[in-house]
């Protein structure tokens, strides 16, 4: 009789155990779906962030080509269009004088490139209907000081778009102002970023201003009131995106989570009912399915563990073997702003020459890399079959030019160096111009033509160029993460730190990062050097 009842007790048994179960693996499972919501959240803002970056480096750009252009207004439109094509996530760009600053063209003058759709239009902006020096943006930038100005979103009369606009002031040594460069962003363009990254497809995105005023939303929210996403019925992660002072939120549905939660845990509790075999087979699987849950790592491990991955292939794919001849030694460096970017360089010595790239892809992160790779791979099939650094570049254009929807381009410097005699021929693609440095540690700028970027326009016809590097001579090639790399005071290394650099110190890649501190890296770094030596018969 005392065994009657047993097979009921191990039925409780195993009813409670499964209960505690379930307990268990609902938090298990909850905790997940946060983690996971929270860093897809992160990853978006991210990437909004860099590319909020770039308007600093762009006013840089835009302010350096004004002061040495001011007797030439005709290409300030130019210097603005070729800003939007660079920056694909500008949606305008204006430079605007103060009143009369040029005569002849009367109180309003203000070169202007913009974005509509997949067509690019430049104009001169400013009249009486469109006064920029009541804009906020115009007067922001005049109070800010060296920060810039960063406004509020708002809607443009013009395009019906909701925009936000990055502005700063160009003065003269004497303080007075020169101009106002003006980088506009479209909140639409942010809303699509936002939409790739959402955890799950009922997950709902939304942009708010910093009063609270909603400004977008995903389209499956068009028809509700944002205000009945209550955390009781939502699982809400809000962030704010500095500098711009804007708030994003994701939203996921819990009764969506929840439902998928519960329906894979209440079946297997049902089914224990039903019977001690039934139920202790259902054990033996939950138990083995809980200790593989138990070996996995979570999300955001998973992640990382697949960028330092992929941040090994791609540093696998570049050349380490550095020669240190008697006549040449090279030596290179890439240090990337995420685990993987899409900065390059390769060389390869063939007899008494040697060959070599270096090169900087438009983009960051996964993307950046995989078009950098192409490049690489497509320098060493062509060192097999031509002969000149022009017939390499034109070459590796017209394949990077083919199929290219999305516009990605590649910076290059292409070299063949007579190692005996010093003659460097080149072929530069619109890539940083190098530096030497000679015996005397004086360092100059090679001049020359900057032609454009590969994969920009396949049937370009580029400008081959030469000089000579002497005895003891080193040829210094860099990336524009290099001179625009910034410290914790966000201040740019500039081209007159960078030479001073060149010129006192053997460690460039160390300078660099000491310059750098503790602020964070805007960009890829990457560096090479060759170094002529003095060969005693």
């Amino acid at each position: 009789m005392r065994y009657k009842y047993i097979h009921v007790l191990a039925a409780l048994f195993l009813i409670v155990g499964m209960a505690v179960q379930v307990i268990v693996t609902y938090r298990h499972a909850r905790r997940n779906a946060q983690e996971m919501i929270d860093l897809k959240m992160q990853v978006a803002l991210d990437q909004l962030r860099f590319s909020l970056h770039d308007a600093y480096d762009a006013a840089d750009q835009m302010e350096a080509f004004v002061a040495d252009n001011l007797s030439k207004r005709e290409k300030m439109y130019d210097e603005t269009l070729s800003l939007i094509k660079r920056y694909p996530n500008f949606y305008s760009c204006y430079v605007s004088f103060p009143e009369y600053y040029y005569p002849d063209e009367g109180r309003w003058f203000s070169p202007c490139s913009y974005r509509i759709h997949d067509s690019i239009y430049t104009i001169k902006f400013g009249d009486e209907l469109h006064d920029y020096f009541t804009r906020e943006w115009y007067k922001g930038a005049l109070q800010s000081g060296d920060k810039g100005y960063w406004s509020q979103p708002y809607v443009d009369e013009d395009f019906d778009e909701t925009i936000f606009t990055f502005s700063n002031d160009m003065v003269d040594e004497d303080g007075n102002l020169i101009c106002i460069v003006a980088l506009d962003f479209s909140v639409s363009w942010m809303k699509q970023l936002l939409e790739e990254y959402k955890p799950f497809d009922e997950a709902v995105c939304m942009i708010y201003n910093s009063n609270g005023k909603l400004l977008t939303t995903s389209d499956n929210l068009k028809e509700r009131d944002p205000s009945l996403l209550t955390e009781d019925r939502w699982m809400l992660s809000r962030l704010t995106l500095d500098p711009v002072d804007i708030d994003i939120v994701f939203a996921v549905p819990r009764a969506h989570i929840w439902q998928k939660i519960w329906l894979g845990i209440l079946l297997p509790f049902v089914v224990f009912v039903l019977g001690i075999m039934v139920v202790g087979v259902l054990i033996r699987r939950m138990l083995r399915d809980q200790m593989e849950k138990a070996g996995l790592q979570t999300e955001k491990e998973v992640v990382m563990r697949e960028l330092h991955i992929a941040n090994k292939i791609q540093m696998g794919i570049l050349r380490h073997d550095f020669p240190n001849d008697k006549d040449v030694e090279v030596n290179a460096a890439l240090l990337p702003m995420l685990n993987v970017g899409g900065d390059l360089y390769d060389f390869s010595r063939q007899g008494d020459f040697l060959w070599f790239i270096i090169g900087d892809v438009s983009g960051k992160g996964v993307p950046a890399a995989l078009f950098m790779s192409a490049t690489v791979n497509l320098f060493r099939s062509a060192l097999g079959h031509q002969t000149s650094p022009k017939a390499i570049v034109e070459e590796m254009n017209k394949v990077l030019s083919d199929k290219n929807p999305s516009l990605t381009f590649v910076t290059a410097f292409i070299g063949r160096l007579h190692i005996p005699s010093g003659h460097l021929l080149f072929c530069n693609a619109a890539h940083m111009p190098p530096l030497v440095r000679d015996k005397a540690c004086n360092v100059k700028r090679i001049e020359m033509e900057p032609n454009i970027p590969l994969g920009y326009k396949g049937n370009y016809k580029f400008v081959e160029e030469s000089c000579a590097l002497g005895e003891n001579e080193k040829l210094v090639l860099y990336s524009d993460g290099v001179t625009e790399a910034r410290n914790e005071a966000h201040k740019m290394m500039g081209d007159d730190v960078w030479m001073k650099i060149v010129a006192n110190d053997e460690n460039l890649l160390e300078s660099v990062k000491q310059y750098i501190g503790k602020g964070e890296p805007s960009d890829d770094i990457t560096l090479m050097t060759i170094y002529k030596k003095s060969v005693v018969s």
